[in-house]
């Protein structure tokens, strides 16, 4: 009895990342890829249609409204990496909230994996990659996009897909996490409403230094605001040493969601 005791708690005080195996994870992230395969030509429209309306829409048409350059740049260039960072970011968030939250509770897809010896750990782990791959994929064709309107300013764009990779990963660790403790797909309107509320103010369409001292710091606070900079400064290359500090903190803050996030959902499905 002892022993059994002293197990549970050593179990209960390891990380959730050290419950995760990497081969069920990638079985699990499989699953999900050739799903997408099968409907790949549904999943890329929206990457294709967004980005070219707002650059249109935020990139010429508020440009030709204002000074024509921002923060040093060209308005359409400050403009494309918000476009870039906010249709990946947002990407993720939704493949992890409504995503994830159909193939839980409507479709039965998480009990059939879970029948299986997988994890819930590595169900989880796959879930937050995945989001992440997907909005990697998102990129890379919005990037495409933004080069061919003439947003990309430097060969540093090369590098746009990592810190919107980690940005990725921590909106889909944190959806995951709001989804495991979601019972009514309705109450995603307050997540939903919040999660956009704040990512007006992380620099998407405007600098962050326009804001009054204390909404910067709250925006500073928040991970997203980092990811879009790092995108930004690696589009126009710009960089400075502050930004090995934002990606420390972006990478931080994603395995701390992630590591919630798989806790959650095994206390949701196994209990």
């Amino acid at each position: 009895m002892i022993d059994s005791t002293v197990s549970n708690r050593s179990a209960s005080l390891r990380t959730a990342f050290a419950r995760v195996h990497l081969r069920d994870a990638f079985a699990v992230w499989q699953r999900h890829l050739e799903v997408y395969l099968r409907l790949w030509k549904m999943e890329l429209a929206a990457p294709l249609i967004e980005p070219v309306f707002m650059v249109f829409a935020f990139g010429w048409g508020v440009g030709s409204l204002i000074a024509a350059r921002v923060a040093g740049v060209p308005y359409l260039a400050f403009v494309g990496a918000g476009v870039l960072g906010f249709a990946c970011l947002s990407r993720a968030m939704f493949e992890t909230a409504y995503g994830s939250y159909f193939r839980m509770v409507y479709q039965a897809t998480f009990d059939a994996i879970l029948a299986t010896p997988v994890e819930a750990e590595s169900l989880a782990c796959a879930e937050i990659c995945w989001a992440a791959s997907k909005s990697l994929i998102d990129a890379l064709i919005i990037m495409l996009v933004l080069t061919c309107f003439g947003a990309a300013e430097s060969w540093w764009a090369l590098l746009v897909p990592l810190p919107l990779l980690a940005g990725s990963f921590f909106t889909g660790a944190l959806s995951l996490g709001v989804t495991a403790h979601i019972h009514d797909i309705d109450s995603y309107n307050l997540y939903i409403a919040l999660f956009f509320s704040a990512i007006f103010l992380c620099g998407v369409w405007f600098p962050v230094g326009v804001l009054p001292t204390p909404l910067q710091a709250i925006a500073w606070l928040i991970p997203i605001t980092s990811a879009i900079d790092l995108t930004r400064a690696l589009l126009i290359g710009q960089l400075r040493w502050t930004h090995w500090l934002e990606l420390l903190y972006l990478i931080i803050t994603a395995l701390a969601c992630a590591e919630w996030a798989m806790r959650s959902l095994r206390r949701r499905m196994i209990g």
